[in-house]
């Protein structure tokens, strides 16, 4: 079992990583590829989990392991298999995720993509229970600024932007410090970071 990897972000593809450790890359699967551009060529930690069907071996990675225990849980659900759980996790902040299961609030699981009204349902059915036991210890630490980031989100949605292309861009520019908390401001500098990419 490989719980963990430790080592330098050598490269970028479209839904994978690699990362080097100790000479030898490991390919990665992850929610977001861009998310992490701002630490290629520098050490990163990824929590792993190891799926194994017939002779095929796949890595999925997650930089926390709240992350990784939603990843499973969301696997554990009937019919959702692991690129459906990427998906929810790189769509939708984990908090948000957790808020939309106790409130039985469909409508927010279908802005994800590839899950429709009844995998919505499934999802909230079959994990409602096991998130009542389940940890979120980030709820209200962070509850202000998935506040925030969700008001951005709407206000990109109104602009025509869908929550799967918005989120991740969100994500990383909060990681590289770009972002205020003053939505007004950072509404016009999302924007022209997607304008810049068109470009």
């Amino acid at each position: 079992m490989i719980s963990f990897l430790r080592g330098e972000l050598y490269a970028l593809n479209t839904e994978t990583v690699t990362i080097e450790v100790n000479g030898v890359g490991y390919e990665v699967y992850i929610p977001n590829v861009n998310q992490l551009s701002v630490n290629l060529g520098k050490e990163v930690l990824i929590h792993t989990y190891l799926q194994v069907l017939d002779n095929e071996f796949k890595l999925y990675g997650f930089e926390n392991k709240e992350d990784l225990e939603l990843f499973k849980l969301l696997i554990s659900v009937s019919g959702i298999g692991a690129k459906a759980a990427l998906n929810v996790l790189g769509t939708i902040n984990p908090i948000n995720f957790y808020n939309a299961i106790m409130s039985s609030d469909e409508k927010t699981l279908t802005k994800i993509p590839g899950i429709g009204k009844k995998s919505a349902q499934r999802i909230i059915f079959e994990l409602k229970d096991k998130l009542k036991n389940h940890e979120m210890p980030t709820v209200k630490q962070n509850d202000q600024k998935v506040k925030q980031d969700e008001e951005l989100i709407e206000a990109m949605e109104t602009l025509g932007y869908s929550r799967s292309e918005v989120y991740p861009v969100i994500v990383k520019m909060e990681k590289a410090g770009e972002l205020s908390g003053d939505i007004q401001k950072d509404l016009k500098v999302v924007l022209r970071n997607i304008a810049n990419k068109v470009l």
